[in-house]
């Protein structure tokens, strides 16, 4: 296993959950910072309202892991894909979750989701995607969020039968958007604030299609809010607009997709608690929405309700949102902004308003 002393990792992926960071490595290792889901071993009850240490600030080696293929950081949990197509899980979660009664920050395996491509991890919901595109979904099924028929509250992990071909998942408070592989929506679950894009505020226990006038390639989902890049570079957003998460001030909440506007091409989007972030084709990185913890990577703590660009931040190629801190891959570094309450960007302060490098990588 690699060391951590003046090495330059080769990181190939990142994920933000709650208040962890993880980076996926060319190696197939998992580095990990901050809290609970980081892969940092603690005693075995976790004092959630415990402060900040220096020493928490160092990255850690997920366990034994090696020839990982995708990572995903969740409220205090988060899971990867092994080298076998196994779903491995780690964290702190105050219920047992589908099945699992006990959890540990030694990851553990996942049964009934085999040969699988693609996890994410949400707030006590969780799904997986095999090699066939075929979703399964567990936890609990609040509002219909596992999206599919089933009599448990806290229910294992089982395929959504009603659903095509799925190359994409992203996870909200209580709700799942899929992204199928000839670029069409489905959502299902909650619908509180219009995030199933669907024209009314009803909660489907099923999955429905958002009806978009353009092929997607990418999606992401805040807490209550979804953004959505087109196959041209256009980003269309549902959901609340609460903090102006959406690109507008001028409802609380948009319940079909809107357009936003940027003036270039957008490669890539990513969505934090009540924020937004979109990576554009040429490396620089737009932020909008709530920004209490500096999040938006502007020097302040002010929200905005329109994208902004992040100044001094550039041939980035790929962007990740945690609840309460943003994550870039750069030239060279990985960089963090935003919360660092449990040392989720290494050794910056505890609000960091500007992207802060604390990784080398090649």
């Amino acid at each position: 296993m690699s060391g951590l002393a003046n090495d330059s990792f080769q990181v190939i992926s990142i994920s933000g959950g709650k208040d962890q960071t993880l980076a996926l490595l060319k190696s197939g290792e998992v580095l990990g910072w901050g809290g609970a889901g980081s892969g940092r071993v603690t005693p075995p009850f976790v004092d959630i309202c415990s402060s900040f240490k220096a020493a928490d600030a160092k990255p850690v080696f997920v366990g034994k892991l090696s020839g990982c293929s995708n990572i995903s950081a969740g409220f205090g949990v988060s899971l990867v894909v092994t080298e076998q197509q196994q779903t491995l899980i780690w964290g702190f979660c105050q219920v047992g979750i589908g099945g699992i009664a006990l959890f540990s920050e030694e990851p553990t395996l996942i049964n009934g989701v085999n040969n699988i491509s693609k996890v994410v991890a949400g707030q006590f919901l969780y799904a997986a995607i095999d090699q066939a595109g075929k979703v399964y979904t567990w936890g609990l099924n609040t509002d219909g969020a596992l999206g599919r028929p089933s009599a448990q509250t806290n229910a294992s992990p089982e395929a959504i039968a009603s659903l095509p071909e799925i190359q994409d998942i992203a996870i909200g408070d209580n709700f799942m958007m899929v992204l199928t592989k000839d670029g069409k929506l489905y959502g299902w679950g909650s619908n509180s604030a219009g995030q199933l894009g669907l024209g009314h505020l009803r909660a489907a226990s099923t999955p429905e299609t958002i009806s978009l006038p353009i092929k997607i390639n990418s999606i992401a989902t805040g807490s209550t809010h979804v953004l959505a890049v087109s196959s041209e570079g256009k980003v269309y957003g549902w959901g609340s607009n609460n903090f102006g998460q959406l690109g507008s001030s001028a409802h609380p909440y948009i319940d079909n997709p809107k357009l936003i506007s940027f003036p270039e091409k957008i490669a890539a989007v990513a969505a934090g608690m009540h924020y937004s972030l979109a990576m554009a084709t040429s490396g620089k990185v737009y932020a909008w929405g709530w920004n209490g913890f500096g999040q938006l990577g502007l020097g302040d703590l002010k929200a905005r309700n329109t994208p902004t660009r992040i100044p001094n931040l550039s041939g980035v190629r790929a962007i990740a949102a945690g609840e309460s801190h943003a994550l870039a891959i750069g030239k060279g570094q990985l960089l963090g902004w935003g919360s660092n309450e449990s040392g989720q960007l290494g050794n910056a302060v505890i609000k960091q308003m500007t992207p802060n490098p604390f990784l080398a990588i090649a």
